[in-house]
C-alpha cells in the first residue's frame, strides 16, 4: 500500500521524531520520569492503565481526545471534528453536560483538549488524571530528550532508508514538517545521513495546530492537487488526519493495534525498514 501511494504522489511530506528513525524505548524513559514525580502509591494503577492502553484494552488509545476538565477519553472524528462519546477510566460510557459538540484542531490546547496522536500522550494522560501538573509532565519530557540525545542506542537509523529516500528524492519533491526546533533537526538528520534528502525544511512546526496551513502552503508551493501529495508521520492527530481531511494520501507508522479510520486513501505500517 505504502509504494502504491508513493508512485502516486508527486510529493511526499515527512515528520521527523519517530518516523524517520527505529525504537520506542524512548516511551518508556518517558513512563519513568514521568513516575519520578508521581506519589508511589498511584505507580501500580498508573502502570496498569497503561499495559492496558498499549494493548488496546483501553479507550485512552491514538485517535482519542483527553479532556482534562473533566477527566474523560473522548472519541472524535476527524472528518468531521465531532465529540462523539465520552468514556471515564473505567471504560464506562459517560454523559458530560455542556460538552462542545466538535472541536477543531486548532482548539488541541493540550491544557484542556489533549490529543491522543503518538505514544508520548497515553503516558501524559494517564499522569495528568493521576493529578500531575503541566510543569511535571513538561519536566518529564524535557528531560527524556535529554536521555535520548546522550543514551547509546536510544536513537537507531531505520535499515534502508537512507538509500531509499536518496533515490527517491530525483523522482519526487521530498519535504521535512516537524515540531523539533532547527538545531535538533539538524543534529539528527547529520546523525541519520539524511542532511541532504529534503528539498524543504519546515521546523518548530507547532503540529496539530498548524499542519493544515503547511498542507495548503505545500499544495500552493509545488502547485499540486492534494491527491498528489502523501504524509507519513509517527502521530494520527499532527500528520494523518489533517492530510486526509484535506484529500492527500496518508500513511501512519505505528505499532498500535487499533484502526482509527476506515479510508482508502489511508494506510498504517509499522516501519520504513527496508523499502
Amino acid at each position: 500500500m505504502l509504494h502504491s501511494f508513493i508512485d502516486k504522489a508527486e510529493v511526499v511530506i515527512f515528520d521527523l521524531d519517530g518516523t524517520l528513525y527505529e525504537g520506542d524505548q524512548h516511551f518508556a524513559l518517558m513512563v519513568q520520569n514521568i513516575k519520578k514525580r508521581l506519589p508511589e502509591e498511584h505507580h501500580e494503577e498508573f502502570d496498569r492503565l497503561y499495559q492496558q492502553s498499549l494493548a488496546g484494552e483501553h479507550s485512552l488509545t491514538i485517535g482519542k481526545v483527553y479532556d482534562v476538565q473533566e477527566d474523560v477519553i473522548w472519541t472524535w472524528d476527524p472528518f468531521t471534528t465531532e465529540l462523539t462519546v465520552a468514556h471515564d477510566w473505567n471504560n464506562e460510557e459517560v454523559t458530560i453536560n455542556d460538552a462542545p459538540k466538535t472541536l477543531a484542531v486548532s482548539e488541541f490546547d493540550y491544557q484542556r483538549w489533549v490529543p491522543i496522536g503518538d505514544g508520548w500522550w497515553p503516558p501524559y494522560s494517564i499522569a495528568r488524571h493521576f493529578g500531575l501538573q503541566v510543569e511535571d509532565t513538561q519536566w518529564a519530557y524535557h528531560r527524556t530528550k535529554e536521555q535520548m540525545a546522550n543514551l547509546d542506542g536510544m536513537l537507531e537509523a531505520t535499515p534502508g532508508l537512507k538509500e531509499y529516500l536518496t533515490k527517491l528524492k530525483d523522482k519526487k519533491k521530498l519535504v521535512l514538517i516537524t515540531n523539533s526546533e532547527a538545531d535538533d533537526v539538524e543534529r539528527l538528520l547529520q546523525f541519520l545521513g539524511l542532511d541532504h534528502i529534503f528539498t524543504d525544511i519546515v521546523p518548530s512546526a507547532l503540529k496539530p495546530t498548524n499542519t493544515n496551513k503547511h498542507f495548503q502552503d505545500v499544495l500552493k508551493r509545488y502547485n499540486v492537487e492534494p491527491d498528489k501529495v502523501l504524509s507519513i508521520g509517527d502521530n494520527f492527530m499532527n500528520e494523518v488526519a489533517p492530510a486526509l481531511q484535506l484529500g492527500m494520501y496518508g500513511v501512519w507508522l505505528t505499532t498500535a493495534k487499533d484502526e482509527p479510520i476506515q479510508d482508502e486513501k489511508f494506510a498504517k505500517i509499522r516501519t520504513l525498514a527496508n523499502m
